[in-house]
Formats: structure tokens, sequence, C-alpha cells
């Protein structure tokens, strides 16, 4: 009998006769998969008592980890949290015992007992799960507009990074429900100035397009970086422009402009012109776009860091005129209309086939075509995506070349063209990378509604994950490809990828990936139940 066969007598209830096979079997690694997969099954059936017996006789200590986080996860799902601790008690391994832990209080947050949950996640010994356990319990208090019981959770977040990114995601919740005067505090108790500055950003742009402009305005210059500066004046103006406030649009775009010839390195000062140009443009200013455009490409010109850096700006530029629908701004030197976004394409594809490093410029011709592919102009597209093949295979390095494949593999099965994307995939030489590319081509054919060929190639990324030799490159690989897996509904196949990596770690992240696309689907689930009972 096959794994197969003792999951269809479990499935079936005759759990019994299982077991009664099951110890039979001499091979211990086989005797504790057999048992692992009946218990699984018991939990899942909710036969709690039965599944921690089961679980108790798997000799192996990381199946029987494995099996009991899978019984406390049901248990904390069905809400017997009680009986999920217990059984999270028993795991020996201490990393799995507070992922499993994390888990429950998450749970038990999302139940309302918010104060039973922060005692569990004191028992957490891992102090990284312990702040994710709060960073959690904190989104879902900001997601329920509980802003205050939020950012007392948030400040016992001990990993300051984990600490600032959640009182960030806090503020843009806040921001969300429009109330900027408590954003604003948040803001300033911001430890990083980076992250203080991206946060004013979100607040002026929410600002703007709530047409608050003074406000947003007064907002944008607290923002201490001149990059995040300029680009939130930018985003002002945008808005601006689009309530008719023409004047004052190019007042701001002229003070964004402005602010950004104040950046001091060049590469970021020319990136931030060229998103200045490309807001420009689509609030109609085209020749003003177009000198702004041609200022960025100077600057990008005149990097001296070398090459690399000089070849990179030049590609995000391209990418950037590309999707601002500013394709022969510098050919022809003007634009007629709106029109010219639909299809001029010339110029950026011009600038991208003068980049002399063949990666960056499959990067930029990639990026140009997905942009065209998002514009509707699928000819063109697959022209461009055509190109950059040809410059992906002329890069020297196996590994480089097998890289750039595949994320033109990814792209083009993103924008519907599946066969050829699943063709090219295929001929990847590194297995790695091959792995990766068909199981983003089958996170396509997923949200595509092709259930059957997304389970396939979801497949055959496995088996190209199986062929990797570094123990280390295979784990990452199958922690990728079980999220991807989960993210896609393949719920129960995921675990079962999950369960096969080496790496302990990775075999963690990939479990917490897929709980978290777990939770998602649930949420998801009531969402629709809701709006279906209105």
């Amino acid at each position: 009998m096959n794994l197969d066969d003792f999951r269809a007598m479990a499935g079936a209830g005759q759990f019994d006769l299982a077991l009664q096979v099951a110890q039979k079997i001499e091979d211990a690694r086989s005797r504790s998969s057999v048992l692992r997969s009946i218990a699984k099954t018991m939990a899942k059936t909710v036969q709690f008592d039965l599944a921690l017996q089961v679980a108790q006789k798997i000799e192996d200590a990381r199946d029987r980890s494995v099996v009991l986080f899978a019984i406390a996860e049901a248990m904390a799902e069905a809400g017997q949290f009680d009986l999920a601790l217990q059984a999270a008690q028993k795991i020996e391994d201490a990393r799995g015992r507070s992922l499993v832990l994390m888990g429950i209080a998450v749970a038990m947050a999302g139940a309302g007992q918010i104060d039973r949950a922060l005692q569990v996640v004191q028992k957490i010994e891992d102090a990284s799960f312990r702040s994710l356990a709060l960073s959690d319990i904190a989104a879902a208090m900001a997601g329920a507009g509980q802003f205050d019981l939020a950012l007392q959770i948030a400040q016992e977040i001990e990993d300051a990074w984990n600490r600032s990114s959640m009182l960030i995601g806090i503020a843009e919740a806040i921001v969300e429900a429009g109330q900027f005067d408590l954003a604003l505090q948040i803001a300033q108790e911001i430890e990083d100035a980076s992250d203080r500055s991206s946060v004013l950003m979100g607040i002026a742009e929410a600002m703007a397009e709530a047409g608050q402009f003074d406000l947003a305005l007064q907002v944008a210059q607290k923002i201490e970086d001149a990059s995040d500066r300029s680009l939130a004046l930018s985003d002002i103006a945008t808005a601006m422009a689009g309530a008719g406030q023409t004047e004052w649009a190019n007042e701001t775009f002229q003070l964004a402009f402005r602010t950004a010839q104040k950046i001091e390195d060049a590469l970021v000062r020319s990136l931030a012109l060229s998103f200045i140009a490309a807001a420009m443009a689509k609030a109609g200013q085209t020749e003003r776009a177009n000198e702004t455009f041609q200022l960025a490409l100077q600057t990008a010109q005149k990097i001296i860091e070398g090459a690399s850096s000089r070849s990179e700006t030049l590609s995000l530029i391209a990418e950037a005129m590309a999707k601002a629908g500013q394709f022969d701004l510098f050919a022809l030197k003007f634009i007629a209309t709106k029109m010219a976004e639909a299809g001029q394409i010339d110029l950026a594809l011009q600038i991208a086939q003068k980049i002399e490093g063949t990666w960056d410029r499959s990067s930029v011709l990639m990026g140009i075509a997905e942009a065209m592919a998002k514009a509707g102009q699928t000819e063109r597209a697959n022209e461009t995506f055509q190109l950059a093949l040809q410059a992906a295979q002329k890069i020297e390095d196996a590994r480089y070349r097998s890289w750039a494949l595949g994320d033109i593999a990814k792209a083009m099965a993103k924008a519907g063209q599946i066969d050829r994307a699943l063709q090219i995939a295929q001929k990847i030489e590194d297995a790695s990378f091959r792995s990766l590319a068909l199981s983003g081509i089958a996170t396509a054919m997923s949200e595509a509604g092709q259930t059957e060929r997304a389970i396939e190639t979801f497949q055959l990324a496995l088996q190209a994950a199986q062929k990797i030799e570094d123990t280390s490159v295979r784990s990452w690989a199958l922690r990728c490809i079980a999220k991807a897996m989960a993210e896609a509904g393949q719920i129960d196949r995921a675990v079962e990828v999950a369960e096969t990596i080496d790496v302990p770690v990775l075999r963690l992240q990939a479990l917490a990936a897929i709980m978290a696309a777990k939770r998602g689907k649930g949420e998801a689930e009531k969402q629709g139940e809701g709006e279906t009972g209105k």
C-alpha cells in the first residue's frame, strides 16, 4: 500500500483499519509518514483527542512536530484555544512551538480575546515570532478601527524594525480612515527618518486626494528627505490638476522640480526628475514634461559611479517614460494630445536599445513590454518581449541568463502569454530559476482561472526544485513554491511541500506564509458572505 491508499482510508473515516496497517510497516520513516497523514486527517475532522494519540506514536521528532503544529492550528481555528495551547506545549522544537503559539494568539485576537492573546504572546520564546505576533494583533486592531489599542500593542514590540513597520501600517490605516491629525502624531513617533518621511508622504497625498491642498502642502514641507518631498509635491500637484486647479498645480509642480534639483545624489536626482516628468505628462503639461525628462537623462548621463549605475538609471527612466506614455517626446519634441499615450513607444525603445549591458537592456525592455500589455498594446508588447528575450539570451553568465529568462517568462505569463512563457521557462538551464519561473507561471494560470493547468505547472516547478543540489537553495525554492501554492488556494498541497523543506527556518517561514494565506482566504470568504447577506 502507498501513502495515497492510507489517505483514502483515513478520508473515508476508516481510522482503525488505517492505524492497524500502519503499525505493521517496518520502515520507521515510512511508518512516521503514514501516521502523520492519519493524524492530520483526524485533526481536519475535529477528532482532536485521537489525532493527539496518533501523534504521540510518531517516532520521528520532525514529523511529530509537524503533526502537532497542524493539530494545534486546527484546534485554534475551531476556537478550542485551551486544547491548542496544550498541543503547542508538546512541540519539542522551540521555533516550531513559537510559531504555533503565534498562530493561536492571532486567532484569539481575531475572536476578540485580546487580553488572553497578549498573555499567550508572552509565552512565545522566540523574540522574532513574539514581535510578529504583536504585529499581527496590532494590525487586526487597526483594521477594526481600534487605533488606540493598536498603538498600545505596537509600542510593546521589541524589535525596532518591526515596531517601526507596525507604526507605519497603523498610520496608513488611520490615513485611510481620514484621521489625519492622529496620523501626524504617529508619524512624529517613528524613529527612522526615512520611514517618517514615507508616512508623511502618504498623509500629504491623502490630504490632497481629499481636496485639502493647503494642509497637504504644509505636511509635504515637513518631509526631511528632499527626494520624498519632491515626489509628495508632485503627487499633490497631480491632485490639484485633477481638481481643475491648473495654476496652483503649475506652481506646485515647479516647487517639486526645484526641490528635486536640490537632491545631491545624481542618481536619485535623475530618478526624481523622471517621476515628476511623468506626473507632468499625465497632468497635460507635455512641453514641461519633455524638458524635465531631458534634464533627467542629462543628469543620468553625467553619473560618475560607472557604466553600471548610469545604465541602471537610464533603464528606470525609460520604464517611467513608457508608463507615462512619453514614448517619442525626444524624437519629435512634442505631443499633440494625450492620445500620444496610446502607443507612441519608439523613444522608450530607442533608449532601451542604447543600454550596453545585456542584463539591464533585457530588464528595461521587459518593463516597457509590461507597460504596453497593460495599455492593451498586445502586438507591440509581444514584439518587445521578444527583444527582451534576445537580449537575455546574450547574457554570458549562465546563472544570470537563467535569472533574466525566468523574470521575462513570469512577466509574459502575467501579460497573458502563458503558452510562450511556459516554453521559455522549461528551457531555463538553472534548476532554481526554472522552478521559480514555473511557479510564477502557475500563479498566472490560477489567476486566469486555469486551475488544472496551474496544478500541473506547480508540479513541474516542484520537479525542477527537487533537482537543485544545494540544500539551502532547494529549500528556498520549495518555500517560494509552497507560498505561491497557498496563495493560489492549494493549501493542503502547500503544507505537504513545506514539510519537505530541509532548512528549519525556511520550513517555518513557509508554514507561516501558508497560515497567512489561509487566514486571508477565510477573511475573504467572510466578507463575501457578509456582502451576500446585505
